[in-house]
């Protein structure tokens, strides 16, 4: 099968790919059929990537994808000692940092409503805040769940199975219809802010069962060298425990993080304007009908694909750093 797409199907796929290949300086009128026309990329790539957000306060959200990129970075390259005082605090407060700049208004900027919030940055910013978030949460709830309080652990396995078991895209639904209705009446929660709540809480129910096999993989000894050294539960949980259960469960962590943030494309159902529905938005447009899906959506699959290769690498590299059995 293999063989047979790299000597027919591939070979035709460049070709496709590359007949255009000086598609910076085409407009719509120099595009022909025998070849991809990437001038619908160009055209609106400003949308894909930003959505709506105002042109002139642009700045707000490349600072935010600037501070993710060098949080990601600085965790990276820097000591534990830095880490511990540099890269955790900014990494804890990076979702109230984008709230506060993209919002405006609690820091004296404009206002720039949610509505137009959007595009590929949405993506990643709504990922990554809603990882943040459900990381320790996760963790809660699988403690939780192995917890000896009754109350504890059925609250916590109903959680976990719950929102394990019931598909996102309901979840979303839910979360932007159902919700509203168990406020006060008048009340108005912002949709996006239901959004993000939805998915802390489906990353919480996959992020627990992850924790939950690292929990099981502690050997008991460990529970008991600790106890010995009269350690607290909490102690011995944050400073024992856990670091053990995050480097076995690394590779299920980052797994889960690609996951989510291949699920982001599903605000498109709701009507929130991320990169796929901005796609399919710009492909319904009278100026670009006939015939431009393939080099929208292969753009797509090429933006997507190559951001969940990179966490997959950055994955990797984490993993050969906390391979500490054959030092």
């Amino acid at each position: 099968m293999i063989i047979y797409v790299l000597a027919n199907i591939l070979p035709g796929l460049i070709d496709w790919l590359f007949i255009s290949a000086n598609w910076i300086g085409e407009t719509q009128d120099d595009c022909t059929k025998e070849g991809a026309c990437w001038v619908f990329v160009n055209a609106w790539s400003q949308q894909s990537i930003y959505g709506s957000y105002p042109t002139d306060e642009l700045w707000r959200v490349n600072l935010c994808l600037a501070l993710l990129t060098a949080i990601i970075v600085s965790s990276y390259l820097l000591d534990k000692s830095l880490r511990a005082k540099i890269s955790v605090p900014l990494f804890l407060l990076f979702p109230f940092i984008c709230i506060l700049l993209l919002d405006g208004s609690y820091i004296g900027l404009e206002k720039i409503s949610t509505d137009f919030w959007g595009g590929f940055s949405l993506n990643v910013l709504l990922a990554a805040a809603s990882i943040i978030i459900a990381f320790p949460l996760g963790f809660i709830w699988a403690l939780g769940r192995q917890s000896h309080m009754p109350f504890a652990r059925s609250v916590s396995i109903v959680l976990i199975e719950f929102f394990r078991g019931v598909p996102v895209l309901a979840l979303f639904f839910m979360g932007s219809v159902m919700l509203p209705l168990f406020f006060p009446e008048g009340t108005n929660v912002d949709k996006l802010l239901r959004v993000w709540i939805v998915l802390i809480l489906f990353m919480s129910g996959y992020m627990a069962e992850v924790y939950r096999g690292g929990l099981q993989a502690i050997p008991h000894g460990q529970y008991e060298a600790a106890d010995s050294l009269g350690l607290g539960y909490w102690q011995k949980t944050l400073l024992i425990i856990f670091p053990q259960v995050v480097k076995i469960s690394m590779p299920n962590i980052l797994a889960t993080f690609v996951m989510l943030f291949k699920n982001t494309t599903f605000l498109l159902i709701i009507g929130i304007f991320e990169m796929l529905s901005t796609t399919q938005t710009a492909l319904s447009n009278s100026y670009w009908l006939g015939g431009y899906a393939a080099e929208g959506y292969i753009f797509v699959a090429i933006v997507f694909w190559t951001c969940c290769f990179g966490m997959s690498m950055l994955a990797a590299s984490i993993e050969r750093q906390l391979d500490t059995v054959k030092r």
